[in-house]
Protein backbone atom coordinates (compact mmCIF):
# COMPACT_ATOMS: atom_id res chain seq x y z
CA UNK A 1 0.00 0.00 0.00
CA UNK A 2 2.45 2.41 0.87
CA UNK A 3 4.78 1.93 -1.88
CA UNK A 4 1.92 2.19 -4.99
CA UNK A 5 0.96 5.59 -2.78
CA UNK A 6 4.58 6.45 -2.98
CA UNK A 7 5.40 5.51 -6.85
CA UNK A 8 2.10 6.56 -7.52
CA UNK A 9 2.22 10.31 -6.84
CA UNK A 10 5.57 10.04 -7.98
CA UNK A 11 5.19 9.08 -10.68
CA UNK A 12 2.27 11.44 -11.67
CA UNK A 13 0.25 8.16 -12.18
CA UNK A 14 -3.46 8.12 -10.80
CA UNK A 15 -4.23 4.51 -11.41
CA UNK A 16 -1.21 3.75 -9.37
CA UNK A 17 -2.16 6.53 -6.70
CA UNK A 18 -5.74 4.79 -7.25
CA UNK A 19 -4.49 1.16 -6.57
CA UNK A 20 -2.31 2.35 -3.03
CA UNK A 21 -6.09 4.11 -2.36
CA UNK A 22 -7.61 0.09 -3.17
CA UNK A 23 -4.94 -1.60 -1.11
CA UNK A 24 -5.27 1.45 2.07
CA UNK A 25 -8.60 -0.28 2.20
CA UNK A 26 -7.69 -3.94 1.52
CA UNK A 27 -5.74 -3.18 5.26
CA UNK A 28 -8.92 -1.69 6.64
CA UNK A 29 -11.47 -4.19 5.57
CA UNK A 30 -8.22 -6.92 6.57
CA UNK A 31 -8.42 -5.06 10.22
CA UNK A 32 -12.37 -5.64 10.42
CA UNK A 33 -12.40 -8.70 9.70
CA UNK A 34 -9.45 -9.83 12.10
CA UNK A 35 -11.23 -8.78 14.63
CA UNK A 36 -14.89 -9.12 14.03
CA UNK A 37 -14.24 -13.12 13.55
CA UNK A 38 -13.06 -13.50 16.64
CA UNK A 39 -15.93 -12.14 18.37
CA UNK A 40 -18.42 -13.63 15.89
CA UNK A 41 -17.51 -17.62 16.60
CA UNK A 42 -17.66 -16.55 20.41
CA UNK A 43 -20.87 -18.93 22.08
CA UNK A 44 -24.06 -17.82 22.49
CA UNK A 45 -24.72 -16.06 26.12
CA UNK A 46 -27.02 -14.30 27.92
CA UNK A 47 -26.17 -11.16 25.86
CA UNK A 48 -26.78 -12.91 22.68
CA UNK A 49 -28.87 -15.84 23.15
CA UNK A 50 -28.99 -16.88 19.37
CA UNK A 51 -25.17 -16.33 18.99
CA UNK A 52 -22.38 -13.36 17.58
CA UNK A 53 -23.25 -14.39 13.75
CA UNK A 54 -24.56 -11.25 12.81
CA UNK A 55 -21.23 -8.99 14.09
CA UNK A 56 -19.45 -10.93 10.90
CA UNK A 57 -22.23 -10.03 8.50
CA UNK A 58 -22.13 -6.26 9.89
CA UNK A 59 -18.61 -6.48 9.35
CA UNK A 60 -19.22 -7.50 5.76
CA UNK A 61 -21.40 -4.61 4.97
CA UNK A 62 -19.08 -2.37 6.73
CA UNK A 63 -15.96 -3.48 4.00
CA UNK A 64 -18.59 -3.31 1.64
CA UNK A 65 -19.28 -0.38 2.08
CA UNK A 66 -15.79 1.06 2.01
CA UNK A 67 -14.65 -0.52 -1.18
CA UNK A 68 -18.16 1.91 -2.76
CA UNK A 69 -16.20 4.98 -0.59
CA UNK A 70 -13.33 3.47 -2.84
CA UNK A 71 -14.67 3.54 -6.33
CA UNK A 72 -16.36 6.91 -5.63
CA UNK A 73 -12.72 8.59 -5.12
CA UNK A 74 -10.99 6.74 -7.76
CA UNK A 75 -13.33 8.56 -10.44
CA UNK A 76 -12.87 11.53 -8.70
CA UNK A 77 -8.89 11.56 -8.53
CA UNK A 78 -9.39 10.28 -12.64
CA UNK A 79 -11.24 13.36 -13.01
CA UNK A 80 -8.78 15.47 -12.07
CA UNK A 81 -6.25 13.77 -14.22
CA UNK A 82 -8.28 14.67 -16.98
CA UNK A 83 -8.99 18.27 -16.22
CA UNK A 84 -5.21 18.42 -15.45
CA UNK A 85 -3.26 15.66 -17.15
CA UNK A 86 0.58 15.27 -16.05
CA UNK A 87 2.94 13.25 -18.12
CA UNK A 88 4.38 9.82 -16.55
CA UNK A 89 7.39 9.92 -14.86
CA UNK A 90 9.69 6.67 -13.64
CA UNK A 91 7.66 4.14 -15.57
CA UNK A 92 9.77 2.03 -15.00
CA UNK A 93 9.13 1.56 -11.07
CA UNK A 94 5.85 2.16 -11.47
CA UNK A 95 5.67 -0.79 -13.64
CA UNK A 96 7.83 -3.00 -11.34
CA UNK A 97 5.39 -1.84 -8.36
CA UNK A 98 2.29 -2.72 -9.78
CA UNK A 99 3.75 -6.10 -11.19
CA UNK A 100 4.70 -6.69 -7.70
CA UNK A 101 1.38 -6.12 -6.28
CA UNK A 102 -0.48 -8.32 -9.12
CA UNK A 103 1.21 -11.69 -7.75
CA UNK A 104 1.02 -10.53 -3.89
CA UNK A 105 -2.70 -9.73 -4.44
CA UNK A 106 -3.67 -12.74 -6.36
CA UNK A 107 -1.50 -15.06 -3.93
CA UNK A 108 -3.69 -13.52 -0.85
CA UNK A 109 -6.79 -13.71 -2.64
CA UNK A 110 -6.36 -17.37 -2.95
CA UNK A 111 -5.60 -17.82 0.25
CA UNK A 112 -8.59 -16.00 1.61
CA UNK A 113 -11.19 -17.68 -0.93
CA UNK A 114 -10.03 -21.31 0.52
CA UNK A 115 -10.38 -19.99 4.05
CA UNK A 116 -13.86 -18.77 3.12
CA UNK A 117 -14.91 -21.88 1.14
CA UNK A 118 -13.49 -24.21 4.73
CA UNK A 119 -15.68 -21.74 6.80
CA UNK A 120 -18.25 -20.05 5.28
CA UNK A 121 -17.31 -17.13 6.92
CA UNK A 122 -18.82 -13.97 4.65
CA UNK A 123 -16.35 -11.48 6.37
CA UNK A 124 -13.42 -13.47 4.87
CA UNK A 125 -15.20 -13.71 1.19
CA UNK A 126 -15.50 -10.22 1.44
CA UNK A 127 -11.83 -9.76 2.22
CA UNK A 128 -11.14 -12.29 -0.77
CA UNK A 129 -12.91 -10.22 -2.75
CA UNK A 130 -10.80 -7.10 -1.91
CA UNK A 131 -8.06 -8.89 -2.87
CA UNK A 132 -9.59 -10.03 -6.01
CA UNK A 133 -10.13 -6.90 -7.19
CA UNK A 134 -7.03 -5.58 -6.09
CA UNK A 135 -5.29 -8.04 -8.76
CA UNK A 136 -7.64 -7.78 -11.44
CA UNK A 137 -7.19 -4.01 -11.35
CA UNK A 138 -3.28 -4.34 -10.78
CA UNK A 139 -3.53 -6.14 -14.14
CA UNK A 140 -5.59 -3.12 -15.56
CA UNK A 141 -3.23 -0.75 -14.63
CA UNK A 142 0.32 -2.54 -15.28
CA UNK A 143 -1.24 -2.65 -19.47
CA UNK A 144 -1.64 0.78 -19.11
CA UNK A 145 1.67 1.91 -17.90
CA UNK A 146 3.12 0.10 -20.37
CA UNK A 147 0.77 1.07 -23.23
CA UNK A 148 1.46 4.83 -22.17
CA UNK A 149 5.51 4.13 -21.73
CA UNK A 150 5.33 2.89 -25.36
CA UNK A 151 2.54 4.80 -26.76
CA UNK A 152 2.71 8.29 -25.03
CA UNK A 153 -1.48 8.11 -24.80
CA UNK A 154 -1.93 9.76 -21.33
CA UNK A 155 -5.85 9.40 -21.50
CA UNK A 156 -4.97 5.86 -20.55
CA UNK A 157 -4.50 6.48 -17.12
CA UNK A 158 -7.65 8.20 -16.11
CA UNK A 159 -9.77 5.72 -18.63
CA UNK A 160 -7.99 2.51 -16.57
CA UNK A 161 -8.89 4.60 -12.94
CA UNK A 162 -12.48 4.42 -14.42
CA UNK A 163 -12.87 0.95 -14.76
CA UNK A 164 -11.35 0.24 -12.16
CA UNK A 165 -13.77 2.56 -10.13
CA UNK A 166 -16.36 0.38 -11.80
CA UNK A 167 -15.62 -2.87 -11.21
CA UNK A 168 -14.90 -2.15 -7.72
CA UNK A 169 -18.30 -0.90 -7.13
CA UNK A 170 -20.17 -3.77 -9.09
CA UNK A 171 -18.27 -6.43 -6.54
CA UNK A 172 -18.59 -4.46 -3.42
CA UNK A 173 -22.73 -3.45 -4.33
CA UNK A 174 -23.18 -6.95 -4.73
CA UNK A 175 -22.03 -8.16 -1.28
CA UNK A 176 -23.64 -4.69 0.00
CA UNK A 177 -27.17 -6.79 -0.94
CA UNK A 178 -26.26 -9.55 0.17
CA UNK A 179 -25.41 -8.66 3.62
CA UNK A 180 -28.46 -6.74 3.71
CA UNK A 181 -30.49 -9.40 3.23
CA UNK A 182 -29.01 -11.75 5.83
CA UNK A 183 -29.17 -8.59 8.35
CA UNK A 184 -33.21 -8.60 7.48
CA UNK A 185 -32.94 -12.63 8.05
CA UNK A 186 -34.10 -12.55 4.38
CA UNK A 187 -34.52 -16.59 3.21
CA UNK A 188 -31.61 -18.53 2.55
CA UNK A 189 -31.13 -19.73 -1.26
CA UNK A 190 -33.88 -21.58 -3.41
CA UNK A 191 -31.24 -24.39 -3.80
CA UNK A 192 -30.04 -24.85 -0.27
CA UNK A 193 -34.04 -24.43 1.04
CA UNK A 194 -34.74 -27.18 -1.79
CA UNK A 195 -31.78 -29.28 -0.70
CA UNK A 196 -33.18 -29.02 3.46
CA UNK A 197 -36.73 -29.26 1.73
CA UNK A 198 -35.32 -32.65 0.20
CA UNK A 199 -33.85 -34.14 3.41
CA UNK A 200 -37.13 -33.85 5.69
CA UNK A 201 -39.07 -35.45 2.90
CA UNK A 202 -36.79 -38.50 3.52
CA UNK A 203 -38.30 -38.89 6.44
CA UNK A 204 -41.62 -40.30 5.24
CA UNK A 205 -43.37 -41.98 6.64
CA UNK A 206 -41.87 -41.90 10.36
CA UNK A 207 -42.64 -38.04 10.23
CA UNK A 208 -46.16 -37.44 8.68
CA UNK A 209 -45.41 -34.15 7.69
CA UNK A 210 -43.46 -31.14 7.44
CA UNK A 211 -44.46 -27.26 7.41
CA UNK A 212 -43.71 -23.99 7.77
CA UNK A 213 -40.33 -24.36 7.57
CA UNK A 214 -38.48 -20.81 7.87
CA UNK A 215 -34.69 -20.65 7.33
CA UNK A 216 -32.02 -17.41 7.55
CA UNK A 217 -28.59 -16.97 8.03
CA UNK A 218 -26.44 -15.37 10.68
CA UNK A 219 -22.96 -15.28 9.82
CA UNK A 220 -21.45 -18.26 9.19
CA UNK A 221 -24.87 -20.16 10.78
CA UNK A 222 -27.74 -21.29 8.62
CA UNK A 223 -30.87 -21.74 11.10
CA UNK A 224 -33.84 -24.20 10.29
CA UNK A 225 -37.21 -23.78 12.12
CA UNK A 226 -40.13 -25.93 11.47
CA UNK A 227 -43.17 -27.71 12.42
CA UNK A 228 -43.23 -31.77 12.33
CA UNK A 229 -46.49 -34.09 12.71
CA UNK A 230 -45.72 -36.93 13.91
CA UNK A 231 -48.40 -39.99 15.05
CA UNK A 232 -50.59 -39.27 18.17
CA UNK A 233 -49.18 -42.37 20.01
CA UNK A 234 -45.42 -41.87 19.54
CA UNK A 235 -43.45 -41.73 22.82
CA UNK A 236 -41.83 -38.35 23.20
CA UNK A 237 -38.57 -40.54 22.99
CA UNK A 238 -39.47 -41.83 19.35
CA UNK A 239 -40.39 -38.51 18.55
CA UNK A 240 -37.00 -37.05 19.97
CA UNK A 241 -34.71 -39.66 18.29
CA UNK A 242 -36.41 -38.82 15.08
CA UNK A 243 -35.82 -35.04 15.41
CA UNK A 244 -31.78 -35.77 16.48
CA UNK A 245 -31.77 -37.53 13.08
CA UNK A 246 -33.45 -34.93 11.37
CA UNK A 247 -30.87 -32.16 13.27
CA UNK A 248 -27.66 -34.75 11.88
CA UNK A 249 -28.81 -35.18 8.38
CA UNK A 250 -29.18 -30.57 8.38
CA UNK A 251 -26.24 -29.96 10.01
CA UNK A 252 -24.29 -32.85 7.79
CA UNK A 253 -25.75 -31.26 4.67
CA UNK A 254 -25.11 -27.40 6.27
CA UNK A 255 -22.14 -27.23 8.95
CA UNK A 256 -22.41 -25.39 12.09
CA UNK A 257 -26.64 -24.86 11.27
CA UNK A 258 -29.36 -24.16 13.68
CA UNK A 259 -32.17 -26.47 13.91
CA UNK A 260 -34.90 -26.26 16.02
CA UNK A 261 -38.44 -28.34 15.71
CA UNK A 262 -41.78 -27.92 17.04
CA UNK A 263 -43.36 -31.05 17.13
CA UNK A 264 -47.04 -31.66 16.54
CA UNK A 265 -49.36 -34.81 17.05
CA UNK A 266 -51.40 -35.68 14.42
CA UNK A 267 -54.60 -34.00 14.82
CA UNK A 268 -53.54 -31.45 16.94
CA UNK A 269 -56.09 -28.33 17.03
CA UNK A 270 -55.25 -26.30 13.84
CA UNK A 271 -53.20 -29.44 11.83
CA UNK A 272 -54.48 -30.64 9.13
CA UNK A 273 -54.62 -34.57 8.78
CA UNK A 274 -53.06 -35.85 5.89
CA UNK A 275 -54.90 -38.00 3.44
CA UNK A 276 -52.71 -40.96 4.14
CA UNK A 277 -53.23 -40.75 7.42
CA UNK A 278 -54.81 -43.77 9.00
CA UNK A 279 -56.97 -43.07 12.21
CA UNK A 280 -58.52 -44.92 15.16
CA UNK A 281 -62.06 -44.44 16.93
CA UNK A 282 -59.95 -42.70 19.48
CA UNK A 283 -59.11 -40.11 16.73
CA UNK A 284 -55.33 -40.58 17.15
CA UNK A 285 -53.13 -41.38 14.22
CA UNK A 286 -51.57 -44.39 14.03
CA UNK A 287 -49.91 -44.41 10.75
CA UNK A 288 -46.36 -45.13 10.16
CA UNK A 289 -46.15 -45.84 14.23
CA UNK A 290 -44.42 -49.55 13.20
CA UNK A 291 -42.04 -47.90 10.88
CA UNK A 292 -41.20 -45.17 13.49
CA UNK A 293 -40.33 -48.10 16.09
Amino acid sequence: MAIKLAVGIWAHSVGLFSEGIHSALDLVSAAIAFFTIREAGKPADEDHPFGHGKIETLSSLVESLLLVVASVFIVMEGLKHVKNPEPLEHAGYAIATIGTSLFISYFVYLHNAKAARQTDSSAIEVNALHFLADAVTAGGVLIALVAIHYTGAMWLDPAIAFLIAGYILAISWRQVVRSVRELTDRVLPSAEVASAEKILASFKPRVIEVHELRTRKSGAHRHFDFHAIFCGKMTVNESHFVCDEMEDELQAEFPGSLVSIHVEPCGHPGVPIPAHCSRTTSGVCEANRKGSQ
